[in-house]
């Protein structure tokens, strides 16, 4: 069961969004907590909104005063309404709502049924409910409310919805909707810690994002566009604006995503590196057959090359963990130009030197990172590379100017730059 949490302050936006679906007999109301029920038995969108609106003091410090969550249980699963609602009251007193007014809704307009709950952050007395770590606080009581009801894991959800995302089919119409499901999925299910990691991923179903930059009445703004790929990467339809496809997907919700993916892909670097270096040693002679054996270690590869056929990109995704990681991310022994230099000369394997990689009787997780001064490389060499992977990566953008020095001066100075404006906005 995967629960998915908001916050807002437009009480009548969450309640309105799910009595709505009530009027039209795509949800039905499964539970209510401390609110008004009229004589009939029934809730109106009217009395629910009053009593929850009475409880929010006029001068309150917090601002997101509502409670929006939505409860997905598997595709597969088919709960009656009381496990339900025994799964949402359960849900709420474990994240320290119990207490709280709040209705939950059953939602069956699409063929996977759901709950959304509302509720609001804020008790009797203006005070906010806890919310530190609440995503994963929730996480744990999503996966005790598993076990306890012997419902399917959350972890086979993910699998299903990404296993049954279709590629990009021009031919089918309604390019914009297959889009919008692709690019929701990825973010739902993925993390990346730049564009260059995203499109490794969108590749997969023949998709691509790209970063424009436009000016308006003197002011300069970023965007993005999807552009739908043959399986060769080639553009085949129209660029689709990330603000014609809806909230979520343009390019603020995509470095909040980067962000937040930096901070929660280290833990998994060490086996994925690992897995990567074990894959190595055995010398595959063809970047098929480094394809093939990734994939028995449950890794995917997607290799960049320019028109001369260098390598110079290279990222590992992990479809079960949700991750996808450049090389170059993984240490300096795995970035693109090693692997490069060795598919130009596979009898000459650097990932068999124990001086550089560690011994293989080592336990994998102990697997050393190689500094750029050990490799038989010149250093000058390993910057160029890393300098073209990032601008492939999105990391920064090419400025027209082809000498790579200068390239990466200028990105020293936008990241001063930065810092100078977080220092004059504290």
């Amino acid at each position: 069961m995967i629960a998915k949490i908001s916050a807002t302050e437009n009480l009548g936006g969450a309640l309105g969004y799910n009595f709505r679906k009530v009027e039209k007999g795509e949800a039905s109301i499964l539970l209510a907590a401390e609110l008004y029920q009229s004589k009939e038995g029934r809730y109106t969108m009217e009395e629910v909104f009053a009593d929850m609106e009475a409880l929010i003091p006029k001068k309150c410090r917090t601002k997101k005063t509502v409670f929006h969550c939505s409860l997905n249980p598997h595709p597969d699963e088919k709960l009656s309404d009381e496990l339900l609602a025994q799964i949402a009251k359960g849900y709420m007193e474990a994240l320290g709502y119990g207490k709280q007014p709040y209705i939950v809704f059953k939602h069956n307009d699409i063929a996977r049924e759901h709950i959304h709950i509302v509720s609001l952050r804020i008790n009797g007395e203006g005070k906010k409910i806890n919310d530190k770590f609440e995503k994963r606080r929730s996480k744990k009581i999503t996966d005790t409310l598993e076990r306890k009801y012997n419902l399917i894991p959350s972890s086979k959800i993910a699998d299903k919805v990404m296993n049954e995302t279709p590629k990009i089919d021009t031919t089918r119409g309604n390019i914009k909707e297959q889009v919008a499901n692709i690019v929701r999925m990825v973010l739902k299910h993925y993390r990346f810690c730049s564009l260059g990691e995203l499109n490794a991923i969108l590749s997969a179903y023949n998709l691509t994002v790209e970063e424009v930059k436009t000016e308006f009445r003197g002011k300069k703004y970023d965007g993005l566009v999807y552009v739908p790929t043959a399986d060769k990467s080639n553009k085949v339809s129209t660029p689709i604006h990330a603000s014609d496809i809806g909230r979520g997907v343009g390019y603020t919700a995509i470095l909040n995503r980067i962000q937040k993916s930096k901070k929660t892909v280290k833990p998994l670097i060490p086996t994925i590196r690992n897995k990567v270096l074990q894959t190595m040693r055995t010398s595959p002679k063809t970047e098929e057959e480094l394809r093939q054996r990734l994939e028995e270690q449950s890794l995917r590869v997607f290799i960049r090359k320019n028109e001369s056929g260098r390598i110079y990109g290279i990222t590992f995704i992990d479809d079960k963990q949700g991750v996808a990681l450049n090389g170059s991310r993984l240490g300096k022994g795995y970035a693109a130009n090693i692997f490069n230099g060795y598919f130009s000369n596979p009898t000459d394997n650097p990932f068999l030197d124990e001086m550089l990689y560690g011994s293989p009787s080592v336990h994998l997780d102990q697997s050393a990172t190689v500094h750029p001064s050990q490799l038989n490389t010149e250093e000058s060499d390993n910057l160029v590379d890393e300098l073209i992977e990032d601008i492939a990566d999105g990391s920064f953008l090419p400025t027209g100017n082809d000498d790579w020095k200068e390239a990466a001066w200028q990105r020293k100075l936008r990241k001063q730059s930065k810092v100078k404006l977080r220092q004059r906005k504290h």
